[in-house]
């Protein structure tokens, strides 16, 4: 079991709300701690800050998250040097999503896939980390069909990738199928259910809409009888993330 933490994002850069955050999840002894990436934005940076902190200060394994696409292969050195220094040992490699900003130039990359960056992180620091990937259940938005995912997501794993995490879903028959057709095309390292308790109904709409996820019938109906119960939407959110 592993818990994920987000970078605070606030005007000053003040990230000291977070390790109140770390100090209680590190009563329940997870096998790791991953931390967000925030590619361009006001966070990143902090990154290798809070992983370093869980590794060293709280002796938990950290994971870092570490996207691509808006990075030059100079940036991504000079962050895996941070990290190693740091005596961070477990990237999550991801692609990262597309800049929002207009003018950003989608042929004008280092980096087009997450296994590009699998690729020259293994070339440029051999032996130093241990990578992971992201994989989708109900199949990435830009793939044209769930076979050409698992294409791509067996060549992530071919260029490095020593386990794999999830998208959040919440019909666990998704996953199910996710493992058995990986398996079936050799698709071997583990692969980590990604679960998020979504206690507030906006957040679920707006977050299943983001990721590409199906809201199952069941919760569905959750939502519409007590989306303006607040307390009572925690609860279900909770109680549907547990089951």
């Amino acid at each position: 079991i592993s818990f994920e933490v987000f970078p605070p994002k606030n005007k000053d850069g003040d990230i000291s709300s977070i390790y109140y955050t770390i100090d209680e999840l590190s009563k329940l002894n997870p096998d790791f701690i991953s931390v967000t990436y925030g590619a361009g934005g006001s966070t990143k940076g902090k990154t290798v800050e809070i992983a370093s902190t869980i590794k060293n200060k709280y002796q938990i394994e950290s994971v870092a998250h570490l996207t691509c696409i808006s990075s030059t292969k100079q940036e991504i050195l000079e962050t895996c040097q941070q990290l190693k220094d740091n005596h961070i040992e477990n990237i999550l490699a991801l692609r990262g999503d597309y800049p929002k900003d207009p003018l950003f130039n989608k042929e004008d990359l280092e980096f087009h896939y997450a296994k590009e960056l699998n690729e020259f992180i293994t070339q440029k620091f051999p032996n130093n980390f241990c990578l992971s990937g992201a994989c989708y259940p109900e199949v990435h938005q830009e793939a044209a069909c769930f076979e050409d995912d698992l294409k791509s997501l067996k060549a992530k794993v071919d260029a490095g990738a020593e386990y794999l995490i999830t998208q959040i879903f919440f019909d666990n028959n998704y996953y199910y199928r996710l493992v058995k057709e990986a398996r079936k095309i050799g698709i071997g390292v583990p692969i980590i259910a990604g679960i998020m308790p979504i206690t507030n109904s906006k957040s679920l709409l707006r977050t299943a809409k983001m990721c590409g996820t199906s809201i199952p019938y069941e919760l569905s109906t959750m939502i519409e009888n007590y989306y303006h119960y607040p307390d009572a939407m925690k609860e279900i959110g909770i109680n549907y993330a547990t089951h």
